[in-house]
């Protein structure tokens, strides 16, 4: 049996797609790995990610700079972790949610060009434990063992690309969903006002009619998430 290898691979961010709650921190969700091979010709088996050590320590870094210069660094030793992430294997990938330090200033900054779309990507370090050689001369690893997880600038799987945007997207679609209802509601009131006699009772009032709207476009945004 081959020894294991540590290694690194830099994968391009799928943004955040729940809401925070009011007041609480952001949380950015990031696809941290696919089966298929990557720009340096390795596979990595999503179901083999072994994650209690990294549940235990989850640090997230960037790029790859633990203190003492990282992989990536300018071998500064002050450098400290900007943030903490979940990782989890959903359907063909490995997840992970990161949160920012509130605390640090550079990770704050990390954070804002992370929401800007201008840092989209993350790389995971890894210890191989069972792998063996594969038909484009990289690896295929059956499993592996997640050490850290990095905010990068360069992505290694072309096939991780960024998926949805920060929760401003949902509050988007939610404002959209609600102007169109609004107009909607608007034009066949107004049809209604020019059929109908003098002696007709009043349509909905401008407050009534927004708020209606709101709640429709609401209801219909949840029902397409369960639905999804």
């Amino acid at each position: 049996m081959p020894k294991s290898l540590q290694r690194t691979r830099r994968l391009v961010a799928k943004k955040h797609a729940p809401a925070p709650d009011d007041g609480g921190p952001k949380v950015f969700t990031f696809r941290a790995n696919d089966a298929d091979f990557d720009r340096y010709n390795d596979r990595l088996s999503v179901q083999g990610w072994q994650l209690d050590s990294y549940a235990a320590n989850p640090v997230v870094l960037y790029m790859h700079d633990d203190g003492s210069g990282g992989l990536f660094g300018a071998g500064r030793t002050d450098i400290l972790p900007i943030g903490k992430g979940r990782a989890y294997v959903q359907g063909d990938a490995l997840l992970v949610d990161i949160e920012f330090d509130q605390d640090d200033e550079f990770a704050r900054r990390v954070e804002r060009k992370v929401e800007k779309g201008i840092l989209n990507a993350v790389s995971v370090r890894y210890r191989m434990l069972r792998y063996h050689e594969n038909e484009r001369g990289g690896f295929d690893c059956d499993e592996q063992e997640l050490l850290e997880i990095s905010v990068v600038t360069i992505p290694g799987n072309q096939r991780a690309v960024r998926l949805k945007k920060h929760s401003d997207e949902r509050a988007a679609l939610i404002r959209d969903i609600t102007d169109a209802v609004v107009k909607a509601v608007g034009r066949k009131a107004r049809k209604k006002r020019k059929a109908a006699p003098p002696a007709a009772p009043p349509t909905l009032s401008e407050s009534d009619t927004q708020a209606l709207a709101a709640h429709t476009a609401r209801a219909l945004l949840q029902h397409l998430q369960e639905n999804a």
